[in-house]
């Protein structure tokens, strides 16, 4: 490692550039849904194979919906889908193998696959490719056959700009002896692609915390959120992005936020639990997700997710139980609804209740389509009554529904319902407005829909100013915005639509206070704290 560092002096701060990351790649096809727990994989991928096959008959029969050869709610169509998935898996063998169906004698259809609690589709990494923006290159790296992703997580993590470039020798050497040599090939290639900077000060943390007050919570975009709680930070649903890659310009990236005491993850969607972002966050903070105990019979796997990506402390979280810290904790409340229901799939939504304030973390939660809720269920009210009102309220405003044949876990649904219209995220201005009602909420900020220009044009929850004609299109048909902003006007309460960087103040009086961050937290400034300005950046020397 001596030699490894000759070009930066020990006691210098070493962290990865922000338009360089690193993912990795799996030694093996991953299955069509990894890290889905209770179910073997080679389940999975039969349940996968007959909904593509019925995949075109489906289409063929929205159509005629569409063009008004059939009504929306015929009642014979759930019928004739059950009855042409039973026909599909008793004439294909191998499909039989893992699905039972057809109709009993009743007439009721059933239909049924193995589950274990320890079956998962779990994912092993045989190598990683390194990206670069600016030069344009992506540079492969093999494992050589070892089981080395999560090493190269923890590697990764401590490449944040807190430590020195001996700091890190030093933890390399103490990794497994068969291990270090191509730990350290790793960064001899980070070093001669320029993936690598250093830095005399390690400054990023005060610089934040000269903005961001005590009890602050901070929009780091789409449902990513900072809780400064004392001298530490809690990150919530973490989706940062490397520079340069989903859009030309600097973005909010790991490298650039303060070390978090704790990760919490509200729930298995991408947008949610992000394992780009995750690779490159130091490894040794605990990382908080819904636990199995909350399951049916399905749950995503986090832990095995989160250990391939290197993390040594995963703390399952059952609605109710809670995550203490001085002076306070986060509690664990039940999430309901999304893509789809039925699964009951286990996820959390979150309460900081931090010294008399109290922040609710509601993400993309909703009703379900039999109408249970959190309101329904009586949980908001027993939050209030048990920590007090909740001023600050984070949620969704998506209105998503669409034919669950489209949601992404439809093949693990009972293929009677690939035809009814489900949610995805559909939350009425009626809904929210009484959840806000519920919490005693002085303010209710709409988040977990962009609100960065960095965030990826193509998904059809992602809205961004530059783009007001597409989102335009994809929300004709929703409630408008202003409706709930009445709504909660009538009941005392504010409206604020989140912008990446915004910061939600509680003030003496009890209000919360939205302030605006300027120049001094964007990824631009924030990079220049520690290593000035960027070397693309800089003036061509004069001849």
């Amino acid at each position: 490692m001596t030699q490894l560092w000759t070009s930066l002096p020990k006691s210098h701060y070493v962290s990865l550039v922000p338009w360089c990351w690193a993912q990795l790649e799996s030694a093996e096809p991953p299955g069509p849904f990894p890290f889905i727990g209770g179910v073997a994989p080679e389940v999975v991928i039969s349940l996968q194979e007959a909904h593509g096959l019925l995949a075109s008959a489906i289409d063929t029969a929205i159509s005629d919906v569409f063009s008004k050869r059939a009504p929306l709610d015929e009642p014979e169509r759930r019928r004739r889908l059950e009855d042409a998935y039973a026909e599909l898996i008793n004439t294909t063998p191998h499909l039989q193998r893992h699905i039972r169906c057809g109709r009993r004698p009743d007439g009721a259809f059933h239909w049924e696959f193995p589950t274990g609690p320890t079956r998962s589709a779990t994912v092993t990494n045989g190598g990683l490719r390194m990206f670069h923006a600016i030069n344009q290159q992506a540079i492969p790296f093999g494992f050589n056959n070892r089981r080395l992703g999560p090493l190269i997580g923890k590697l990764l993590g401590l490449l944040n700009g807190t430590r020195t470039a001996d700091e890190v020798g030093t933890i390399v050497s103490s990794m497994p002896r068969d291990s270090q040599g191509l730990l350290t090939t790793f960064m001899e290639l980070l070093q001669r692609h320029e993936c690598l900077t250093s830095s005399t000060t390690a400054s990023l943390r005060h610089h934040w915390f000269e903005v961001v007050q005590d009890q602050d919570t901070v929009h780091l975009g789409h449902a990513a959120l900072l809780y400064r709680q004392r001298d530490t930070v809690l990150l919530f649903d973490p989706w940062l992005l490397p520079w340069f890659a989903e859009s030309p310009m600097p973005s909010l990236w790991g490298g650039l936020v303060p070390k978090p005491a704790a990760v919490f993850l509200t729930h298995d969607h991408d947008d949610h639990v992000d394992p780009r972002t995750l690779l490159h966050l130091p490894k040794e903070i605990p990382v908080i997700v819904p636990s199995r105990r909350n399951r049916t019979q399905l749950f995503f796997d986090y832990r095995s997710l989160l250990a391939e990506l290197g993390f040594e402390q995963v703390i399952e979280l059952a609605h109710g139980e809670s995550w203490p810290f001085e002076g306070g904790t986060v509690v664990s409340v039940p999430f309901y609804g999304e893509d789809p229901c039925d699964l009951n799939m286990p996820r959390n939504c979150y309460l900081i209740s931090d010294r008399g304030h109290n922040v609710l973390v509601h993400a993309d939660s909703g009703p379900t389509n039999d109408g249970r809720s959190a309101l329904k269920d009586s949980i908001i009210q027993r939050m209030v009554g048990k920590y007090g009102p909740i001023p600050l309220v984070l949620a969704s405003q998506q209105q998503l529904r669409e034919i669950r044949t489209h949601a992404a876990h439809a093949p693990l649904s009972h293929p009677g319902q690939w035809l009814d219209i489900g949610e995805n995220g559909y939350l009425t201005n009626a809904y929210l407005a009484e959840l806000c009602t519920t919490a005693r909420a002085q303010l209710f900020v709409s988040y977990a829909t962009g609100g960065a220009d960095w965030y990826p044009d193509h998904l059809s929850f992602m809205f961004s100013r530059r783009n007001p004609a597409r989102t335009a299109l994809l929300t004709a048909h929703w409630e408008p915005a202003e409706k709930l902003k009445d709504l909660l006007a009538s009941q005392g309460c504010r409206y604020h639509h989140a912008h990446a960087l915004d910061i939600y103040r509680p003030t003496a009086g009890g209000t919360i206070e939205v302030h605006s961050t300027g120049e001094s937290l964007t990824p631009l400034t924030l990079y220049r704290v520690d290593h000035g300005d960027p070397p693309f950046m800089k003036a061509a020397p004069r001849r």
